[in-house]
């Protein structure tokens, strides 16, 4: 095994310290390899892994680990969802495309509408695209957010897009 892969295991330990060591090793190093590495222990089956992984990733900021960390959101841990939520909010752009286009998709349960207005948050308080976030948090606030939602998710991805474009 190589280093990365060490500490990759290390990430299972029983010892919060040595997890802590791994993934501060693992943020350190970065690069594709890691990021490649993390965004697969990100469906491993114990909770603290996945933890690890999403928190690495989120220190890390790589947008490659967009989409994956937008799949993390459907954790059934809430801890893993709600860190992978504020990592994809951490990415800026591109984090905010990954968010709106797993709400259009993913939106149906109450559970996963509560992770994605905390995500949608994170972008609020980076004073990002306030106007085009808004109708989406307000979908998730509202009756039916797992109808709405999507809905408000699309039309606002497409402005975002047509925004990019633009500029």
């Amino acid at each position: 095994m190589n280093t990365i892969d060490n500490w990759v295991a290390d990430l299972a330990s029983d010892d919060g310290v040595i997890r802590e060591q791994a993934r501060n090793r693992l943020v350190a190093k970065r690069g594709p390899d890691v990021v490649r590495a993390l965004v697969g222990e990100l469906v491993d089956p114990r909770k603290r892994v996945r933890w690890e992984a999403a928190k690495a990733l989120t220190e890390i900021g790589d947008p490659v680990a967009a989409l994956p960390l937008v799949h993390a959101m459907t954790d059934s841990d809430d801890e893993v969802a709600w860190l992978a939520a504020e990592g994809i909010a951490s990415l800026g752009d591109v984090g905010l495309s990954a968010a709106l286009s797993g709400i259009a998709k993913d939106c149906k349960s109450l559970e996963y509408c509560k992770v994605a207005h905390h995500c949608l948050k994170g972008f609020r308080k980076l004073d990002l695209h306030e106007e085009i976030i808004a109708p989406v948090m307000s979908a998730l606030e509202g009756f039916e957010p797992k109808l709405s939602a999507p809905v408000a998710a699309y039309r606002a991805l497409r402005e975002l897009k047509v925004g990019v474009v633009a500029r």
